[in-house]
């Protein structure tokens, strides 16, 4: 478990009377330990915050009333519960971070031992690892990815510790109620410690999520002084905001406790995002490496891709027990072929059995009699497993975007200034070329007509997210796409007007070839418009389209979409072309070429951008 407590020095004795609470609250005051950066990290108000106010909401993480608001009030409230001569019935391993500080800060004039936390005495850590589970878009609350520490000791294996992470506590499975909910933040979020091997069940089992470790530089001493604020936290509550104050950003008050004079959480902007945060942690020295840990389903994709058809059909067989492993041994295959079918096997039960799709009697003999049967055929050549990491994810480009833009529209040129907030489209290859994974959030586009001279919002989106998540023989995911916000449309008699959209799309998506993917959307779509004849429409529609990669920093998408505008009559279409030339990590070229048609009008658009990440 955690790493045992220190023993702090001994105080020396003085020959004067120790002082009483009073006296020890007037030179806390005189010293102004209230007013240090450090305390204020303690309480979990950032660094630079005037007027001060803690982000922890739960009152039972204060001792005084006016704590969440009052940083003085909340130091004396401490002293005289914990440094009079009668013991306190508040426990002290509630307050043992703070307790601890406070008494080193005071030691010269303090005639006494400090107190102590059985608790604290028990732990042992020596180190401690930020881990990145990667985006997970079938979840609102972790579509950015989500971040959580371990805490290990030098003698136990890795798996075996203890995982802290602060997640919401939802109280509403309505994907709409939650995003909105995560969003104004009415969701209570609690710092939690479970064995980190449950997460790893969690995350890489049943979500499918690549996990990336991050081993922190703390030092020993560091590792516990973050591990006794820990214990503080444990049940305590602060409001958990999707956006900024999230499991990333919490987090980070941790390490600054660990490291006295890190600062952190004062850099909070609009959003904060998981790799934002990991980046900053990277420029303050606590982290120097990433290891990679692939999730079942990246070992079973691997596993696919080392087979061909008939080997496939072979292990399909196998998992389904229409096939025994004893038979597959008899097969004229080379020993190689039967190492790795047998070991996808293994994996693709694995899956089936974290997702429920097995039940325990029912995996127990296929687990049991694939691996017998694969213990027979030996160790095998080091690289018949081996799994290509995909690019590391703080390699990638920063979260926010501005574009710049010139182009044509109906023989009508343009300018146009786009700025997104956070966070990834389609066209990037930072994160992976397998899957297609867009998420925009406040995306605000500007632009000016040259014929018209006119300057016009063009389209403000409140969320986009396209998940496309390819299918294989053993893993059958959905793809989907949500979209919120205002845009300009093309009416029935070919004029552009504002109009109000909601739009969901869900389907199916397969890799044509490791760097490229066919998708198939049936969509639906509510449109609000004055350029409308009833003023809004609602209808059905199909997205099609090939994501591909000709080369390693280029991308490429060919879609096309067709929705049915109800009951106004009319069919709106679009096919477009558009590209992205990575030229370093935050810096873009893209360009687009697009036909819209409602009816019997139609255009073509024709752009060339610049992104610039910061």
């Amino acid at each position: 478990m955690l790493l045992l407590v220190a023993l702090l020095p001994a105080p020396l004795l003085a020959e004067a009377p120790a002082p009483d609470t009073d006296q020890l609250v007037r030179i806390a005051r005189e010293r102004k330990l209230s007013e240090t950066p450090y305390w204020r990290t303690l309480l979990h108000c950032p660094v630079g915050l005037t007027p001060y106010r803690s982000f922890v909401d739960d009152p039972a993480f204060f001792l005084a009333e006016t704590g969440k608001t009052d940083a003085d009030a909340e130091l004396s409230a401490l002293i005289r519960t914990f440094f009079g001569e009668a013991p306190s019935e508040v426990p002290l391993c509630r307050f043992i971070a703070r307790y601890t500080w406070v008494y080193e800060q005071l030691a010269d004039v303090i005639d006494a031992p400090p107190l102590i936390c059985d608790e604290a005495e028990r732990l042992h850590p020596s180190s401690a690892t930020l881990i990145f589970p990667t985006y997970h878009l079938n979840n609102p609350a972790s579509m950015f990815g989500h971040t959580f520490l371990t805490i290990e000791t030098d003698y136990q294996a890795p798996m075996l510790a203890d995982a802290v992470n602060y997640a919401a506590l939802p109280d509403s499975r309505n994907p709409i109620t939650y995003m909105f909910k995560g969003i104004v933040g009415s969701f209570k979020g609690y710092y939690a410690i479970l064995p980190y091997y449950k997460k790893i069940q969690e995350y890489g089992d049943m979500a499918q999520r690549d996990i990336w470790e991050y081993p922190l530089t703390l030092t020993p001493e560091e590792t516990r002084r973050m591990v006794l604020h820990i214990l503080e936290l444990k049940e305590s509550y602060s409001y958990y905001y999707f956006f900024d104050k999230n499991c990333s950003y919490m987090l980070q008050f941790l390490l600054e406790v660990a490291r006295p004079g890190l600062s952190l959480t004062h850099e909070k902007g609009l959003t904060v995002i998981p790799i934002d945060t990991i980046k900053a942690m990277q420029k303050a020295g606590l982290i120097t490496e990433a290891r990679y840990r692939p999730s079942i389903g990246s070992r079973i994709q691997a596993g696919l891709g080392r087979l061909d058809k008939n080997e496939v059909g072979i292990a399909r067989d196998l998992s389904d027990g229409t096939l025994t492993p004893g038979e597959l041994l008899a097969m004229d295959l080379t020993d190689r072929t039967k190492r790795l079918t047998l070991d996808l096997v293994t994996d693709v039960n694995r899956y089936r059995r974290a997702k429920k799709k097995l039940s325990q009697d029912e995996f127990k003999p296929l687990f049991l009699g694939t691996l017998k049967a694969r213990k027979t055929l030996g160790k095998g050549a080091p690289d018949e497993k081996a799994i290509t990491a995909p690019p590391e994810p703080t390699t990638g480009h920063d979260a926010a975007r501005i574009s710049a833009t010139v182009g044509v529209y109906d023989g009508d040129s343009f300018e146009e200034l786009t700025i997104t907030p956070a966070f990834t489209n389609l066209l990037n290859t930072d994160y992976t070329k397998r899957e297609g994974i867009q998420i925009e959030f406040l995306r605000a586009q500007a632009r000016f007509d040259n014929e018209e001279s006119e300057l016009d919002l063009q389209a403000l989106t409140i969320l986009d997210i396209i998940s496309l998540s390819p299918r294989n023989p053993f893993i059958r995911p959905l793809s989907w796409t949500f979209h919120a916000g205002y845009e300009k449309r093309m009416t029935d008699t070919g004029d552009m007007k504002g109009a109000y959209s909601l739009r969901a799309a869900t389907g199916m998506a397969w890799n044509l070839t490791d760097e490229s993917l066919f998708f198939l959307l049936p969509e639906a779509e509510l449109l609000a418009s004055k350029g409308l004849d009833k003023g809004a429409s609602v209808g059905p529609g199909l997205r099609t389209g090939i994501l591909f990669s000709p080369a390693d920093r280029w991308r490429m998408l060919l879609s096309g979409n067709i929705t049915r505008r109800m009951p106004d009559d009319s069919t709106e279409s679009r096919v477009a072309f558009e590209t992205n030339l990575t030229v370093n990590r935050n810096n873009r070229m893209g360009l687009s070429v697009s036909r819209t048609d409602v009816e019997s009008n139609g255009a073509w658009e024709t752009s060339l951008s610049w992104h610039r990440y910061f």
